[in-house]
């Protein structure tokens, strides 16, 4: 097989998908090209890629008699192309480095709920939500917090930067305490709770999966500590 020409396609795949995904029209020649792309990764791998093409009457004529297609009607073949050939053929660059992180996950919890979502092709600020939740419960269920404490107040109770005044100790050292409480207030604030009211696309795969890895080290921290003050 050919790498080098298969990396060349796959580039102009991911191209296209940049092209799309600006205009909510595009030429029949994108929709065309996509299809000889398909065609000529699946000579290149010997393989049957034909479920990936654009079929039937996906373009139409405009008033100004060009023939357009809806972008939106590329992105859904283009996308699972892309996310096909990362996985199956290993193209992206950054495949090795989200295996590595994603195995060094160890909370049970917070894989099952952002597993799927970090397999999407898209709309990776739900693993920023999800993550910041299971956080969140983690720490209510370990306080034993009334339920109408949520985020920074939660932590502020829960995890007091005081050792003196605090529900969960993570630590004997005063500094240590302190940074964690100020490492769980800063999720809550900055991640959490922009994830619950407002949507966002600006985050990657890669940056979400680095975002869950890093909320499983603070829950590997919290589950290790010590209940006081009750």
């Amino acid at each position: 097989m050919d790498q080098l020409k298969l990396k060349r396609l796959f580039g102009r795949l991911k191209g296209m998908r940049e092209v799309v995904s600006i205009q909510s029209y595009t030429s029949k020649g994108i929709g065309d090209d996509y299809n000889k792309i398909v065609e000529e990764i699946g000579t290149l791998v010997d393989e049957d890629l034909n479920s990936f093409k654009l079929t039937g009457n996906y373009s139409y004529k405009s008033a100004g008699g060009d023939y357009l297609c809806q972008s939106q009607t590329i992105q859904e073949k283009l996308l699972q192309f892309i996310a096909y050939l990362e996985y199956g053929y290993h193209l992206s660059e950054n495949i090795i480095e989200i295996g590595s992180i994603y195995n060094s996950i160890h909370d049970e919890e917070l894989k099952a709920r952002c597993s799927d979502i970090l397999s999407a092709p898209g709309n990776f600020d739900r693993v920023i939500n999800q993550s910041t939740q299971v956080l969140e419960d983690r720490i209510r269920k370990k306080s034993q917090c009334d339920r109408n404490l949520v985020g920074a107040n939660l932590v502020n109770k829960a995890i007091s930067a005081d050792p003196t005044k605090t529900i969960i100790l993570v630590s004997n050292h005063a500094e240590e305490q302190e940074g964690i409480s100020h490492i769980c207030r800063g999720l809550m604030i900055g991640f959490r709770n922009p994830s619950h009211h407002h949507l966002s696309d600006q985050f990657t795969r890669e940056e979400a999966l680095k975002f869950c890895a890093f909320v499983d080290n603070i829950l590997q921290i919290i589950d290790k500590s010590k209940v006081v003050n009750k």
